[in-house]
């Protein structure tokens, strides 16, 4: 028998963008400027924020006239900036570092699989991947981080033809209750081509197939929590919230979007030969950024020979869309609420 959806406040939980506490209840925002948004929300919520997130709209609007070349350096001080106003929100100290390095061996051959990322123990990338619970040190490649993003999967896979397609697409993304037992958990479909049984096998380990519905191929997550009855107090309510957003969290390391008019959610697979990385995008989004703004400072011939090579569409499409990617995750997180377009209806 298939499970209702979970309803909070009389509303569809339907799965958010933010990652650690996301407004179940909450209605989404409708606007063609969110960072114009953002600063009144910071006005009336924690202006200490605002010069760092005025820095940040001033370096996302000068890197729209850049070239290639160049936007690398003033997209990752907009994400620097947009990152320093999320931590001063959430109230966590940082130290005034970027808290990740980058690095290339000149001796080994030029590639993306060369291009080492390396996350420190203190700075302001540190303060992040600890706020959301992420390892706070270690090392990736380039190659690795970018084939983590939905974004940019389809110009990774063109790219490199030997790797697997990690992403599948999922629809009606929402949580769902138990009739009887009161407990929660993450519901989704999955249509087309990714329906059938040898698909279905390369799902991530928490997840598998929702018997209970048979018109339809639904997924969901092996974890559940326990949610509140009828008439519970308001202590209990927050108690269950809470249990709710810490499956979230887990959740959302396996689930990334496409930030679009309407977001497109994509579930990563467990995929032999893959390169997957226990990260959110932002981290990811920003550790990429700043390895091509260094190449962008100090090694231009570098990033000139890459953008002249087999990888310039995959790191041009990455310049180009990372920076509004990123700022609709990180706003999400600050704010808790969803940014749509307005004029635009979900289905």
């Amino acid at each position: 028998m298939p499970a209702a959806e979970l309803r909070i406040s009389n509303r569809s939980a339907y799965f958010r963008k933010a990652i650690k506490t996301p407004a179940f209840a909450g209605e989404s925002v409708l606007t063609r400027d969110a960072f114009q948004f953002t600063e009144l929300w910071l006005r009336r919520n924690c202006k200490e924020a605002l010069p760092y997130w005025r820095q940040a709209s001033a370096y996302f609007s000068a890197a729209r006239t850049m070239p290639t070349m160049a936007a690398p350096l003033a997209n990752y001080y907009c994400f620097l900036n947009a990152t320093k106003a999320l931590l001063t929100v959430k109230k966590i100290n940082f130290a005034e570092r970027h808290g990740v390095a980058g690095q290339f061996n000149v001796e080994a051959k030029r590639s993306l699989s060369n291009e080492k990322v390396t996350f420190q123990a203190a700075g302001i990338m540190s303060a992040l991947v600890e706020y959301l619970g992420e390892a706070k040190q270690g090392e990736h490649t380039l190659s690795e981080l970018l084939a983590n993003l939905p974004f940019v999967h389809r110009a990774y896979r063109l790219t490199f033809k030997s790797q697997p397609e990690l992403f599948m697409p999922l629809h009606n993304c929402i949580y769902r209750r138990h009739p009887t037992d009161d407990y929660v958990w993450f519901s989704a479909e999955i249509k087309g081509k990714f329906a059938d049984q040898r698909s279905l096998k390369t799902l991530p380990s928490g997840f598998e197939i929702d018997h209970g519905f048979t018109d339809r191929c639904i997924v969901r997550s092996k974890k559940r929590v326990k949610w509140y009855a009828r008439g519970a107090t308001p202590t209990v309510k927050a108690a269950a919230l809470a249990r709710l957003h810490k499956l979230h969290a887990g959740i959302r390391l396996n689930l990334g979007f496409i930030s679009a008019p309407l977001d497109l959610w994509y579930l990563k697979r467990s995929m032999a030969g893959s390169q997957s990385v226990p990260r959110y995008g932002m981290t990811i989004i920003m550790a990429v950024m700043h390895r091509l703004s260094e190449l962008s400072r100090y090694d231009p011939k570098g990033l000139a020979r890459y953008l002249d090579g087999r990888e310039n569409w995959l790191l041009t499409e990455f310049i180009q869309l990372a920076p509004a990617q990123f700022i609709d995750e990180l706003i999400c997180e600050m704010t808790s609420l969803e940014f749509r377009l307005p004029g635009v209806r979900p289905q």
